[in-house]
């Protein structure tokens, strides 16, 4: 491919994305080095790359703190329709392909199972059925292509709460009062999960809320002013942190856990920074950002799938290509289904957004409805 070529296709991929001038396209590039982070853990690369869930959910607590929390008035309707639009076709189209791809050759006892699974990522409750199944971090987790959902129906059920309390509590004050208590109780639960060693903590909604409400406290947190050498000497410190814990840390740091509070206020402390010089290292990641919700929603299937194929979990260098055919199908997603689902979004009428989003919800709960069935039936036989 020519360079002029390759350079038309950045701008129709990315610069549409990256074009507005109050998009921070360090926290663009903060989500790329988060979904990285976590593709290099499920590739046996580094240790702690899971950090990499705990960085998205604080940024999506920041997001949804605009989004919900400073808006007066709150729009009910625009904020689902932004979500519903933002995170269903992709999830659909992956959960179907993989699905068609999968469930026609794989085990009649891996098949309830996978079937199963898929049903509740559709509905957003997918870690609810990982906490009741196989361990996250057991090897036995290859056998599921969607349990990285989990994390998907974490941050979908944060949108539920934090749509209620916008609705409910017209004034900002009160906002930050719930704020608070959310936080407070979270925390109350992580550090009774962390007493009792419940590992299943690691999919609750109540043990996570904390690190959602970190991103969305930040919005009530007054400005960090500092000079611009001290605010590039602490952005830099904060991203060689989270860089240190991904490679460092292991499965003992998992949430809960008293030491994955660094890479969360790392994060916290990057997006309140003023602008710094510091920033361009991250901005070389967002494009990586851009598409990084289509990037997670593949690179695991694709792992799993290779598993399957060669009959044992790929690693090492072997997981290069694995990654590289992930890659290429995260991008197909963007550019094929989320972009353009998007733009739909952004463009179209309201009312044609609200057919839209019944339609899109529709299709979501008829395609859980038939993989259920399907997992009925593979278990009666």
């Amino acid at each position: 491919m020519s360079l002029p070529r390759v350079q038309q296709f950045w701008k129709a991929t990315f610069a549409k994305s990256l074009a507005s001038p109050a998009r921070r396209r360090d926290v663009d590039g903060l989500r790329g080095l988060a979904v990285l982070l976590v593709m290099f853990f499920h590739a046996g690369w580094i240790r702690g790359g899971f950090i990499g869930v705990d960085i998205f959910i604080v940024i999506s607590g920041y997001f949804m703190g605009r989004s919900a929390f400073m808006q007066q008035p709150f729009r009910p309707e625009r904020f689902v329709w932004r979500r519903l639009y933002r995170l269903l076709p992709a999830l659909v189209c992956m959960v179907v392909l993989v699905s068609a791809g999968m469930l026609w050759w794989v085990l009649q006892s891996d098949r309830a199972d996978i079937a199963l699974n898929g049903a509740y990522a559709l509905v957003y409750l997918s870690n609810i059925w990982a906490s009741g199944h196989v361990g996250y971090f057991e090897g036995q987790s290859i056998a599921y292509p969607f349990l990285h959902t989990w994390s998907l129906s974490l941050e979908m059920q944060f949108y539920a709460i934090i749509f209620l309390v916008a609705l409910l509590l017209p004034s900002l004050r009160r906002r930050r009062s719930a704020l608070f208590a959310i936080l407070g109780g979270s925390a109350l639960c992580s550090l009774m999960a962390l007493h009792v060693g419940d590992r299943q903590a690691y999919y609750s909604i109540f043990s996570r809320l904390w690190e959602f409400g970190l991103g969305t406290l930040i919005w009530f947190l007054p400005r960090l002013r500092c000079s611009a050498k001290v605010a590039d000497g602490i952005y830099g410190a904060a991203v060689a942190l989270i860089v240190a814990c991904g490679v460092l840390f292991d499965l003992s740091a998992a949430c809960p856990s008293f030491i994955v509070v660094l890479p969360c206020a790392a994060t916290m402390l990057i997006i309140m920074l003023p602008e710094t010089r510091a920033r361009r290292v991250l901005e070389q990641l967002s494009p990586v950002g851009v598409i990084s919700y289509s990037l997670y929603l593949w690179h695991w299937p694709v792992i799993v799938l290779a598993a399957y194929l060669f009959s044992i979990q790929p690693q090492g260098v072997i997981m290069a290509p694995v990654l590289g055919v992930a890659c290429l199908a995260g991008l197909l997603s963007y550019i094929g289904v989320e972009r353009p689902m998007l733009d739909y979004e952004n463009t179209a009428s309201p009312a044609r957004c609200r057919g839209g989003a019944i339609a899109l919800l529709g299709v979501c709960c008829l395609v859980a409805a038939v993989l259920a069935g399907v997992s009925f039936v593979s278990r009666v036989h």
